[in-house]
């Protein structure tokens, strides 16, 4: 005789149940939601979850018939500008239109930056840069707080040593990643969320071509696959936060405690 299999109801079944929200096994899914996902970390963080077996919302700004690959599907990708004030609610009716009432990880993965002086730099683009940014994962944060909870989930903020290491050309970028480093420190007080806040260092990704950056002294950053790899193991783990590689750990903790001598030596180009 066959092996048999057992309904919820206690009655007996040849039939293998469905695995629908459950890997092979048999532990449940994860429902992993993640912003930026149409490229560079956002798309390998979205391939290393899939691999997994778990279930991806996938958020992005561009149309769905302009993406490639099966990461993208109706039922996974969300199309959300979040430059714009409507885009939590964006989010938050796909995932009633999924009937997804649980997110386990929050990934607040997108960022845009600009490369060049402050005073040469756009009123709309600083607008667009602390948008994105900041206000996005703070409106997202509240919108899935209620989600998150339910899952017993982990709220995770991608920062960027650049926070804590000054460079010229990047000011509202970095200020933009250390308000988030300080929002992610006074919701873990609040008490009520767990929340990481992860800080990689540059990375070869579609970015730096869009803002007009040397894309030759790219190539040199370690590839997006290699650095998703490196969060998705600290998502993994406990810390509250952390820095990906040594050198960049090296690089944020002289920016934070040796600021005076840091500020000099990049004044002079030394560094």
């Amino acid at each position: 005789m066959g092996k048999a299999y057992y309904t919820p109801e206690g009655k007996a079944s040849r039939a293998k149940p469905a695995l629908s929200f459950f890997d092979s096994d048999m532990k449940p899914r994860k429902t992993v939601l993640i912003t930026g996902a149409t490229d560079g970390i956002g798309r390998a963080l979205a391939e290393i979850y899939q691999k997994r077996g778990d279930r991806t919302v996938l958020v992005g700004k561009r149309a769905l018939d302009a993406l490639y690959g099966a990461l993208y599907r109706k039922d996974t990708y969300c199309q959300a500008d979040l430059s714009r004030s409507d885009c939590a609610d964006r989010v938050r009716a796909f995932l009633n239109a999924q009937r997804i009432e649980t997110v386990d990880l929050a990934i607040q993965n997108a960022g845009i930056g600009y490369f060049g002086a402050i005073a040469d730099q756009s009123a709309e683009s600083i607008r667009e840069i602390v948008a994105v940014n900041l206000i996005a994962p703070l409106r997202l944060t509240h919108a899935l707080a209620p989600h998150v909870k339910k899952a017993n989930g982990k709220h995770v903020l991608i920062g960027s040593v650049a926070h804590a290491f000054p460079r010229s050309d990047y000011a509202v970028y970095a200020a933009s990643k250390e308000a988030l480093r300080v929002l992610g420190r006074n919701l873990r007080v609040e008490g009520d969320m767990h929340v990481q806040v992860i800080h990689p260092g540059a990375t070869r990704t579609g970015m730096h071509r869009k803002i007009g950056w040397d894309s030759e002294r790219a190539k040199g950053f370690p590839p997006a696959e290699r650095v998703a790899q490196k969060i998705a193991r600290a998502i993994d783990g406990r810390r509250a936060v952390v820095t990906i590689g040594w050198k960049n750990a090296w690089g944020r903790f002289l920016g934070r405690y040796c600021e005076g001598a840091i500020n000099n030596l990049m004044r002079r180009g030394t560094m």
